[in-house]
């Protein structure tokens, strides 16, 4: 991640940032739901869960997991 991260973003200025407002965060978000909701299939509640904090939140819960994913298939593809 370091090496990523030093790559491609260390040395990036702030001119293509913008500091949202809450109606920016809204529109932003609000862009979702073609993707989530109308081409994926997601119920609109469940793409709605997504608007407040504790989703986000409860997902650290898994980063272990997905971890360990990636390391398997990480592993399986340097061996294929």
């Amino acid at each position: 991640a370091a090496e990523v991260f030093g790559e491609h973003l260390a040395h990036t200025s702030t001119e293509h940032m913008i500091d949202c407002t809450e109606a920016d965060r809204r529109r932003i978000f609000n862009l979702g739901y073609y993707t989530w909701v109308e081409q994926q299939g997601t119920p609109f509640e469940l793409f709605e869960e997504r608007r407040h904090q504790s989703f986000w939140q409860g997902l650290r819960r898994y980063v272990g997991v997905w971890d360990s994913m990636i390391d398997e298939f990480n592993d399986r593809v340097a061996a294929g």
